[in-house]
């Protein structure tokens, strides 16, 4: 759509080798209700067909504009989508997700009647690589002041929000030292300032692939969140916010889960060292510390078979 002024919404998908899931994500925004607003995608240095599939939107869609950046990740591919951006307001879509026609619509109808929040989210439907409908998968969602709530569990996802520039202005853009938990870290620094608004009923789908939850990713999503945890209660103001029996429980457990993954992955001095710190957050809790045993009892003969 061609705009005689700033468009209100900025629209960014990023796109990182996904040539047969992009144009599907494209095509959910551009059926939109909603149209004051403007698309950029960008592609994150893709090594297969992605950066071709979009050149082809954008011939086929004239308004949509598209970038190509050096491939540093999510985050980073984000940042350089939003400094060329336009708009009031920031909606996020990932290019294996899709919207439902009416998300822009009701999120800003949604802003407009609550003129003092800066954010609004929906929960996410779950569907399959197919487009089938999934159960399960989904998290209750919350409104208001969510920064105790978000350090338990993140329920809040990027391509369900839509928020004005001021919070990146207020809190900085996506943290590009980050590989996985982007957004995590992301709502938890926002909602130290900034209270959410919610529409309770899906407006955005979310993929699910069954190759995306390998142990491996998840025991190296675990050691990265885990810091970020850490990061965000110890140092950036966290523990003026979340009460430290329900923090260190937080930690324990995720420290714990961390270390098990690690474990089952043959990874034996790693997983005993996110053990032992399970048990320093939570010294009482006998679990992490049986598994740490386990893991120092296998570590001798790990070595001598290597």
């Amino acid at each position: 759509m061609a705009h005689s002024c700033m468009p209100n919404v900025s629209v960014i998908i990023p796109a990182y080798n996904c040539e047969d899931l992009v144009a599907e994500a494209v095509a959910s925004v551009r059926e939109q209700t909603y149209r004051d607003f403007e698309t950029i995608v960008v592609d994150d240095g893709s090594t297969d067909g992605t950066w071709e599939v979009i050149q082809q939107l954008g011939r086929d869609w004239p308004e949509l504009q598209t970038m190509r950046v050096e491939h540093r990740g999510l985050a980073a591919a984000r940042n350089a989508a939003i400094a060329k951006s336009t708009g009031q307001w920031i909606a996020l879509l990932d290019s294996d997700d899709l919207w439902l026609p009416e998300k822009l619509a009701r999120c800003m109808a949604f802003l407009d009647a609550n003129p003092d929040l800066s954010i609004v989210y929906t929960p996410m439907a779950p569907i399959r690589m197919d487009g089938t409908p999934m159960q399960g998968h989904s998290k209750p969602c919350k409104s208001g002041w969510l920064a105790k709530a978000l350090f338990q569990s993140i329920f809040v996802h990027d391509p369900a929000s839509v928020f004005h520039k001021r919070v990146i202005e207020t809190c900085g853009g996506f943290n590009e030292a980050l590989p996985v938990c982007v957004g995590h870290d992301f709502w938890l620094r926002v909602s130290m300032k900034f209270a959410f608004g919610l529409i309770d009923e899906p407006l955005a789908l979310r993929r699910w692939s069954e190759t995306s939850l390998t142990r491996s990713r998840r025991s190296q999503g675990g050691m990265i969140k885990s810091r970020m945890l850490e990061e965000f209660y110890f140092e950036k103001g966290g523990s003026d916010i979340v009460d430290r029996p329900t923090a260190m429980k937080r930690l324990a457990k995720v420290h714990y889960h961390t270390g098990k993954n690690l474990l089952a992955e043959g990874r034996l001095r790693q997983a005993a060292t996110y053990l032992k710190k399970a048990s320093t957050f939570r010294p009482m809790w006998l679990k992490p510390y049986l598994y740490r045993l386990a893991a120092l009892a296998r570590a001798p003969l790990a070595k001598k078979r290597g």
